[in-house]
């Protein structure tokens, strides 16, 4: 028994100590202390709206053609008897170059004859000529006898018949004389002919020798010696290195922006067929650059004229541009010449007309710009630009020059919310990069 109430005894004080616990835990406890919130910027990448001088400018591709061509086609017929050492595609020669002779034995011939022929006329003209001296004597010894026996006639002494006769001779003479004129005419005439076929006698000899008629480069030989040419056939052919012209493809509409400004009479909205002759076009300036596998060349060019077809699969306007001289700007290793087919990238550009703001074109929100306040708040703000050249945009309303632009996304952006700027210098490199300006001073 003694056993069992000791156990009975220490089971009640566990029990006590508990509800102890629970009744008296409340009263002693503390109330929770208040934490303070700290708000958290969100870390971005912005820049300075820059304010820069910009080059309006689109770029188009092209292939280059020679500004002009020759094609040697044979003009006389014959045998190819001698071929310049020059005569091989790539060759380079200069104006007055002689290339190739044909066998002239024929228009030699020719020549030889019509001088013959011109001498001969010469003794003819010389033969009538003198026998028509002599003739006029004696018509007028024949006019001197017949006003002498008009005169014994009428006096009765000379017989009518004899008289008759006279006049017979003194019309005779006249008939010879006037046959010994019309020879010395008919004479004048073929020698005229004669004198014809001696010029185009000499002119088939000249054409017997092909010369470069301006510098060329040689592209293609289609004749051997000995062979014979055809009056008509094509014997070479060859490039003018003076000038290289780039019929470049541009979108139509790509280059409004090159022409904001000018009257209706000197551009039209677009590259479209009705600026052919426009004035605009010349005002531009124009760079052809080519990508080569080390390095990038360019060359200066200036615009010639717009062309009038649009392209039917692309619908795209060719602008042509002129590089002067491509061959004497070349250096070996660094600067190749321009030949033809050549694939290059042609840029224009029009001078800037004052400063704009500009900002990169992933800035651009659906037409809005998140903006920086003075308290590194998030303003998001419209803004409207004036076009888009490549990465950059220029603004034409809603951003002022030196105002924070965030160039970094924002999820999601919420007005007012706080910002941790960190400037993109880099970004506002390729910016004055892109747009071709210097970056201005600011408002």
């Amino acid at each position: 028994m003694g056993r069992q109430w000791i156990r009975r005894f220490w089971f009640f004080p566990p029990v006590l100590i508990g509800l102890a616990a629970l009744f008296l835990t409340p009263l002693i406890k503390s109330p929770p202390q208040k934490a303070e919130s700290v708000e958290r910027a969100v870390k971005v990448r912005a820049i300075k709206a820059p304010e820069i001088a910009v080059v309006s400018r689109v770029v188009g591709y092209g292939a280059c053609i020679p500004g002009r061509t020759w094609e040697a086609v044979a003009e006389v017929s014959g045998q190819v008897v001698w071929l310049s050492e020059r005569l091989k595609g790539g060759h380079i020669v200069a104006q007055g170059t002689e290339l190739l002779r044909i066998d002239d034995s024929y228009y030699m011939l020719a020549l030889t004859q019509a001088r013959t022929q011109l001498d001969a006329m010469d003794v003819k003209d010389r033969t009538v000529k003198a026998l028509l001296a002599v003739e006029e004597r004696n018509q007028a010894l024949l006019t001197q006898d017949a006003e002498r026996k008009r005169k014994l006639n009428a006096q009765g002494v000379l017989s009518a018949s004899e008289f008759e006769e006279t006049k017979r001779l003194v019309l005779r003479g006249e008939a010879t004389l006037q046959n010994l004129k019309n020879s010395l005419a008919l004479n004048a005439a073929e020698r005229r002919v004669l004198m014809i076929q001696q010029a185009a006698a000499e002119l088939d000899l000249r054409r017997t020798v092909l010369t470069a008629p301006f510098d060329v480069r040689l592209t293609e030989v289609k004749i051997t010696q000995a062979q014979y040419a055809n009056k008509g056939q094509l014997l070479f052919s060859a490039d003018g290195i003076r000038s290289v012209e780039v019929e470049a493809r541009f979108p139509i509409g790509k280059g409004r922006h090159l022409i904001a400004g000018e009257t209706v009479a000197e551009a039209s909205e677009n590259f479209g067929p009705e600026a052919e002759h426009a004035p605009w076009a010349t005002k531009l300036e124009a760079v052809v650059r080519l990508q080569t596998a080390t390095h990038t060349v360019e060359w200066e060019a200036k615009v010639d004229r717009v062309a009038g077809l649009i392209d039917p699969q692309t619908q795209t306007m060719g602008v042509v541009v002129v590089v002067d001289d491509p061959y004497g700007k070349a250096r070996p290793g660094q600067r190749p010449p321009l030949v033809r087919n050549t694939f290059v990238e042609v840029e224009l550009r029009k001078k800037p007309q004052g400063k704009s703001v500009v900002i990169p074109a992933s800035a651009l929100h659906e037409g809005r710009v998140y903006i920086a306040d003075r308290n590194n708040r998030l303003e998001i703000r419209p803004v409207r630009t004036a076009f888009i050249q490549g990465g950059a945009a220029v603004v034409a309303d809603g951003i002022e020059a030196d105002e924070w632009v965030v160039v970094s996304d924002i999820i999601p952006p919420q007005k007012g919310m706080l910002l941790g700027i960190q400037e993109d210098a880099k970004t506002v490199k390729q910016l004055v990069a892109e747009t071709g300006g210097r970056k201005g001073s600011g408002k």
